[in-house]
């Protein structure tokens, strides 16, 4: 038998519930390996140590009422309707509904916030046609090669000539 088999079968051992067979090769392995018997030693002092513990003798009371916190329904206030919604969010059929409801509120919700009767105190916003953003970069002409500008102005003023 290996260490790490033996050591498994520690437990039983100290108990007695191996089979007599088993229980002469850990006995024989524990006399062999001093690894093993160092490891058997520990939980030898530790159930000793156990042993010599006083039992610790509940309130007469304990047993009842743990019986009933335990029979008693868990029912009341906020906290158990949040877990029972979260335990709901766990089936994928309702976590999509409560996804798709999200999106369509904050799309509705932002809909309504960015339209200008809903904040009349700002400034109205400049709206920008092509013609005005290529006006303004006319002041970039010439634009020197390799320059966002020049770029952007090739892409603006790219004609597609027919083949030859």
């Amino acid at each position: 038998m290996k260490c790490h088999h033996v050591q498994r079968e520690f437990s039983a051992y100290q108990d007695g519930e191996l089979k007599p067979t088993e229980q002469e090769k850990v006995s024989r392995r524990l006399q062999d390996c001093h690894s093993c018997r160092e490891q058997y030693e520990k939980i030898e002092r530790v159930w000793q140590t156990l042993g010599e513990l006083e039992e610790i003798r509940p309130d007469p009371w304990f047993y009842r009422q743990l019986l009933r916190k335990i029979e008693e329904p868990s029912e009341r206030g906020f906290l158990p309707m949040i877990e029972r919604f979260f335990g709901l969010l766990r089936t994928p059929a309702v976590a999509s509904i409560v996804l798709a409801v999200g999106i369509l509120t904050g799309t509705y919700l932002g809909n309504i916030l960015v339209r200008r009767d809903f904040f009349p105190f700002l400034p109205e916003r400049p709206t920008y046609s092509q013609e005005v953003l290529l006006d303004s970069l006319k002041a970039f002409d010439p634009a020197p090669p390799g320059t966002l500008a020049h770029g952007y102005l090739r892409i603006i003023n790219y004609e597609e000539k027919e083949p030859r």
